[in-house]
């Protein structure tokens, strides 16, 4: 796989909805999970796991051009190659004079090599590099999932929340409107002062109730705010999930599954390069050079003169030692290998655990939700029943605040089974990743 293009189209868009985030009406669960993975600082890896690559690649690839080093030395030699004296008193009566090679060198030179065939070496450490940056972008997904499973957490723990407000304040409604008619009751000698004590009561304990929401609210909100980049008191919208829950059994679209599938091929590139290491190597290499002494050692030895050289050439090298360990780092590997289909089984029987369980938590809800409109509307009419009792004088206030603390124990329940049942929804969908 291959990353040139650095800045996707996933990335322009979302850049386009961090910017315009401050202008957003409402946020879906979709955009916060979106937004939360694009303002996540991990993300920054993927731009860095991309260039590592590519430079890896990139240097790997130049191993094919010739590789050119160039030297200049001088030295002095305390003994140098002569001539015998014999010999030399010899030439000299013919007229030669020969001086032997000086003992101060000096040589500037250029090497070259060029590689011919390396066994496979370059190819596999490039795909060995693409094979780990595709492991590193894997990893970074499975942490960004995470990060998606505790948005949820944000998003739906704020609706609830929302909802049980909405009760509460219902409620207070209820025992504002009763305390004053029990005050009224009161000025007429038709009811006491322990009945009107007693709703107070329950109306300051249900404002607590009510301050205590809001502000675990607002730092629930706070918290999805760090996490989305969105303004903290925007509206929430809370998802339809139309349809059925998912009917797959297919975790392949999970990022742990792909984490597993890039770690395999990992494996089956380092296997590569295993292989090519124990190959032999054909190369080819040329010296030219200029100075003294030259190649012709008898002609150095009569003429200090500085003279250009140059030797050119093939290799054939081959690490015989590197077949001793291959069968030891072959089974090495396969082990690893085998540690990751464990983990793959692993995951797949953990995560079938989690649907099964969340399948049948997504009934019990729907279940329990298809009779709380009705407790709801019972509780209600109870209430309603029960106030006209109040003014009537049949009963007095205590079993009044029972009936309306039923009712709002009927809403709150109600509220929270329903938002309980998107989010168990929600749950399910994120375990296959749809």
């Amino acid at each position: 796989m291959r990353y040139s293009l650095l800045f996707t189209p996933r990335l322009i868009a979302a850049g386009v909805m961090l910017a315009v985030a401050w202008n957003i009406s409402a946020l879906t669960l979709e955009q916060a999970r979106t937004m939360a993975r694009e303002h996540y600082p991990l993300v920054k890896d993927y731009n860095l796991i991309a260039l590592t690559e590519q430079y890896t690649v990139e240097n790997a690839s130049k191993a094919w051009l010739p590789q050119v080093a160039a030297s200049l030395q001088g030295y002095w030699q305390s003994a140098v190659a002569s001539y015998p004296e014999a010999l030399t008193q010899m030439l000299e009566q013919t007229g030669l004079t020969v001086r032997g090679l000086g003992k101060w060198q000096y040589k500037a030179g250029v090497d070259i090599s060029q590689t011919i065939w390396d066994g496979g070496r370059i190819r596999a450490s490039q795909e060995l590099a693409r094979a780990q940056a595709a492991e590193s972008l894997a990893s970074d997904d499975v942490e960004l999932y995470q990060v998606e499973s505790r948005v949820d957490d944000l998003f739906f723990g704020i609706l609830l929340l929302e909802q049980q407000q909405q009760a509460i304040t219902a409620s207070l409604h209820l025992l504002e409107a009763n305390f004053a008619q029990v005050n009224t009751l009161l000025a007429n000698g038709a009811a006491m002062q322990s009945d009107a004590d007693a709703i107070e009561a329950e109306l300051v304990a249900t404002q607590q109730q009510q301050e205590s929401v809001e502000v675990t609210t607002v730092a629930y909100r706070a918290i999805l705010a760090l996490y989305t980049n969105a303004p903290a008191d925007v509206a929430l919208e809370a998802p339809s999930f139309e349809g059925d829950t998912p009917l797959t059994t297919d975790f392949t679209h999970r990022p742990e599954w792909r984490l597993f599938n890039a770690r395999s091929r990992s494996i089956d590139a380092q296997l590569k390069q295993l292989k090519a290491s124990t190959m032999p190597t054909l190369g080819a290499w040329a010296q030219g050079g200029w100075g003294y002494p030259g190649l012709n050692f008898m002609e150095a030895m009569m003429s200090r003169s500085p003279k250009w050289s140059a030797t050119i050439g093939l290799t054939l090298s081959w690490d015989i030692a590197s077949l001793y360990t291959r069968s030891g780092r072959r089974k090495n590997l396969e082990t690893a290998r085998q540690r990751i289909d464990v983990s793959r089984d692993v995951f797949s029987f953990n995560s079938d655990l989690q649907a099964t369980n969340q399948r049948h938590e997504i009934e019990r809800l729907r279940r329990i939700s298809a009779s709380d409109s009705r407790i709801v509307e019972l509780r209600q009419r109870v209430r309603e029943a029960s106030e006209v009792k109040l003014r009537e004088g049949i009963i007095n206030p205590t079993d009044l605040l029972l009936r309306i603390t039923d009712e709002k124990n009927a809403r709150i329940s109600a509220n929270s089974h329903h938002i309980e049942l998107l989010r168990a929804i929600a749950a399910l969908r994120l375990l296959y990743n749809q």
